[in-house]
Order: structure tokens, then sequence, then C-alpha cells
């Protein structure tokens, strides 16, 4: 049971101050399999990526033995092969093949050099230090072992031939996640694996992951955490918590302790407003003494009012410390905000029309999508639902018009504002290329709790979850007729799912949405189509 120690730790980024942590100590199990969760910006992704090591404390330290891997993480080698590929991660371990295989032929060979010696790179030694990497690895065991967890994961063994690149997104995050676990005494972090995933794919995830220990999950998907956690660590408002349990059980303390601080808050308040009406009457009542008692006196304190004045003393300190003691009370408590999506109301006839639409990417031996009809009304919220690979995106693009196909009607004039599974613009100034309502974008993006100083940082020291609401903000603010959302929680907190959930099913809108979260989709839509 090993520990990593975070001590006194202070994090901002240099190119733009914003003190993410200032003075965290914490002390972490790995042996825990723990949440991590908190609202966006919060700090979580740069935690982790501290943890890894790809980012250095501004001060402090971090302890830790062993090693860390991190997911997401690009694969970047030349390999394509998906079996290839997955070696290639859990260590390099198609590198070392490639070099044991080069050292077996050079070393057979015995290449002689002109003296008829036996060449330096030739006497065995770099194949034997290559062999024991190798064996470390378990290299001669990886593939059985793969295939192993290939299955638990719900993937078949024939996939493991195909070109990594053809496999679907959720195919490949399951893969890469498998190779991360399959490394040799490493402490995984994984930050918002469940992204993109469809419903049969987080299911296998979630048992997969019950059978490991070790990790950090970040993730806003609640259902998820209870099913794989046995640990929470919160990044709140005000501090850093941890917690031993589920998600469900730190969330309902939470509310009983805001309940709690809530009732004395309350009552804290009726309190200083009697001290403070006790104070003000005990100051008038000390300057009617004074007067009284000395018809001439100046401003000058008389043994008649001191003891007037020292009641006002207290009751004004008293007064202090209640304030004091107050303003540690809900210092973790979230905002409601409720949000109300403004949308222009079309004529009541049908809006766009997809009859018979068949689409293949160029280059792909099978189409995307076969034989889809569907028409869009006012009032409709169509949920596009399907495994990862059915085609959902490429039916909203088509709908859209960014890829083009016959069988694709729309009503003169419509105007469709569409919210992407990734944040448009990454980089550079917040307020480039918006043509929307900058009014009510900067609303939006208040009443999504985006920092209050977004207008002044750049995009790339956002979090990847206040990026996508201030994409969404820009969107929203825009004037259209219907709305388009692909996996519009994606990276998003627990308190923005539950704004956005709200304002679809609630209000009378015409909307198309792609989403893997089940309970979102049945509370949302009022028609389905199953691609």
């Amino acid at each position: 049971m090993a520990q990593i120690e975070i001590k006194d730790l202070t994090f901002y980024y240099d190119d733009f101050y914003h003190p993410v942590f200032e003075h965290l100590n914490v002390n972490l199990d790995t042996d825990w399999k723990m949440a991590l969760v908190g609202r966006n910006g919060r700090g979580k992704s740069t935690l982790l990526k501290l943890l890894l090591g790809s980012l250095k404390p501004s001060s402090g330290e971090i302890r830790r033995s062993g090693t860390v891997s991190y997911f997401p993480y690009l694969y970047d080698a030349s390999f394509t092969k998906a079996m290839d590929v997955v070696k290639e991660c859990i260590g390099g371990l198609r590198t070392l093949e490639l070099k044991l295989q080069e050292c077996e032929e050079a070393f057979c060979k015995a290449s002689m050099n002109e003296q008829g010696e036996v060449s330096v790179e030739n006497d065995g030694t770099a194949y034997f230090e290559l062999l024991n990497q190798y064996l470390e690895l378990d290299g001669y065991s990886m593939e059985s072992s793969i295939c192993k967890e290939l299955s638990q994961m719900g993937l078949s063994e024939a996939l493991l031939e195909q070109n990594f690149d053809t496999l679907s997104g959720g195919e490949q995050t399951c893969m890469l996640i498998i190779a991360l676990f399959l490394r040799k005494d490493t402490f995984v972090l994984l930050d918002e694996p469940t992204n993109h995933l469809d419903v049969g794919k987080k299911e296998y995830l979630k048992e997969y992951l019950k059978k490991k220990k070790g990790y950090i999950i970040a993730s806003h998907d609640t259902a998820f955490l209870d099913a794989v956690c046995d640990h929470i660590l919160a990044i709140n408002k005000a501090d850093i918590s941890i917690e031993q349990g589920s998600y469900s059980t730190w969330r309902n303390n939470m509310e009983l302790k805001e309940q709690f601080e809530l009732r004395t808050r309350e009552k804290l308040e009726h309190e200083i407003s009697q001290l403070e009406r006790q104070s003000k009457q005990t100051r008038a009542w000390s300057n009617i003494g004074n007067k009284q008692k000395y018809p001439f006196a100046g401003h000058f304190r008389t043994n008649g009012t001191r003891a007037y004045m020292r009641q006002a003393k207290a009751a004004e300190q008293h007064i202090q410390d209640n304030l004091a003691e107050k303003k540690q009370l809900l210092r973790n408590m979230e905002e409601e905000r409720k949000l109300h999506i403004t949308q222009e109301k079309p004529q009541r006839d049908c809006l766009l029309m997809a009859d018979h639409v068949t689409f293949s990417y160029e280059g792909a031996s099978m189409p995307v999508l076969e034989d889809v009809t569907l028409h869009i009304y006012p009032g409709d919220k169509i949920w596009l639902r399907g495994k990862n690979g059915a085609g959902k995106t490429t039916l909203l693009k088509l709908l859209a018009g960014n890829l083009s196909s016959k069988g694709i009607r729309r009503r003169g004039g419509i105007s469709i504002a569409y919210i992407t599974q990734e944040p448009t613009e990454r980089s550079g100034d917040v307020k480039e290329g918006i043509q929307a309502d900058y009014r009510r974008f900067k609303e939006l993006c208040m009443l999504f709790d985006v920092p209050p100083d977004f207008e002044r940082r750049p995009l790339e020291t956002l979090s990847s979850g206040e990026l996508k609401k201030v994409d969404i903000a820009r969107t929203l603010a825009e004037h259209h007729q219907i709305l388009f959302l692909d996996e519009p929680l994606n990276y998003m907190d627990v308190q923005f799912k539950a704004q956005l959930e709200e304002a679809l099913s609630g209000e009378e809108l015409t909307l198309v949405f792609v989403e893997h979260n089940e309970e979102f989709g049945e509370r949302v839509a009022n028609r389905v189509i199953e691609l």
C-alpha cells in the first residue's frame, strides 16, 4: 500500500496568473478507487496532470512511488494495427519486439569487422538488455493478457487485427484504457473516460473497473461513479475534501451539512439583527445619559456613560464574531440558477425532411447510414439513439447541411443552432468570432458558472468543460428555430446537466440531440429514432 503525498502545493498558470490551488495538503492511497468530482474549472484535470508530472507545482511538492499513467493520451507512434498499438501503449512493447528481432538477426549472423573479430554491437549485450526489459513487462504472455482484458470489455479479438484508426471512438477508448491497466506498478488517472461511450460500452467499462484498483476517475457521470468508486475526492468552492464511500453517500452528506449550516446561518442572522438593535440602543442611551447628567458636556467620555459605552462595544464585538462565524458557513454550497432557452417559433409545418438517405464516407466499404427517413416538425424533441459508429453524428451533420446528400430538404429560411461534441475554439480570444447577441452570450456564461474574468483570459487557460460551456453559450445566444446538440453532456458538471435537462424538457422547443446518458434522453425527448 503506497501513498501519494501532496505537500503545501500551490499552482497557477504562468501565462495568465490564475491560482488553481493554494497551499494544498492531501494524502492519497494508491489502492483506492477514487472519484474526483467538482464543477467545471475547479482544477480536476489540472490536479491529474500535476499527479502525472506533466505540470509542475508553482510551489510545494508531490511525493509518489511507482509510475502514474493518464487517460486520455495521444498515440503518436507509427504502428497502425490495433494489437501493435495496444502493445506499444503498454510500455513500448512493440518497439522492443522489433529491436529484439533486429538483434537476433544481427547476433545470428555474427557479422565480423575487418580484423575478423565480432563487432561490439553484435556481442549479445544489447540483446540481453532488451530481453530483460521485455521480460519485466511480461512481453511473452502479453498478447493473451490483452485478449483476456478485451473480452472483459465486451470487444471481439478480431478488432485487434484491424487498423486502429478504423475503430470507433468507443472501441479506441476501451483499448487505450486496457493498455494503461496492463502497465506494471502504475497508478491510473482517468479523465472523463465515459465521454463518447454508448450505453453498452459504458456498462462493460463499469464492470471492468469494478475488478481493478488503484485509480482516480474524474467524471460527471454520477451513476457510473457510484458503481466503481469507494472514495470521493471533492474539489469544492472553498476547500478540498476526501470521504470514504460512494458518490451518492458523499452528496447526501453534503446536503445534510448544507441544511444544518443554512439553519445555523438563519439563526445567526436573527441574533445579529437583535445585537445590532441592542448596540444602537445602548449607544443612544449612553449619549442621552451623558447629556442629562452633564448639560454642558462635550464629546469626551465621562464616568456616567462608560458603562453604556462598554456595553455598546461588547455588543458590536459580538456582532463581528457572529459575522466571522457566518462567513464560514455555506462556503461550498452551489448556487442554483435556472436556464431559459429562447427560440424563434416557426410555422406549424414540416421544417426539415430526410427521405431515404444513404451516406458513405469516401473510401469506406460500408455506408454509415442506409435508407434513413426523418421529418422534423415544430415542438419535436428527437433523440437520435444508437451504438458508437451507428451514424448519429453523421445524420446531424447532414441535417444541418455540414455534409451534403440527396434526400435532405429544408423549409426556406430555417435557422439551425448546432452544438458539437467538442469545443470549436480552444485558443485565442473569447470574444473572437461571436456573431450572436453578446449581452445574452455573457449572461449565459455567468449562468453556467464560467469564471467571472473569462473575457480577459485566453481560451487556453479554460478547462474543457469551461470551453464547452462558452461554446454552448455562444450557440444558444444565436437566433434559431431548431437546436441540434451532439453529446451536450460531454465534460459537463452535474449542475449544468440539471440546468440543461430542466430547460429542454420544460420549454416548448424544437431540437434534435445525440446523448448516451439514458436518464437525460428519457426526460427530454418526445420522439426517439433508433439508428
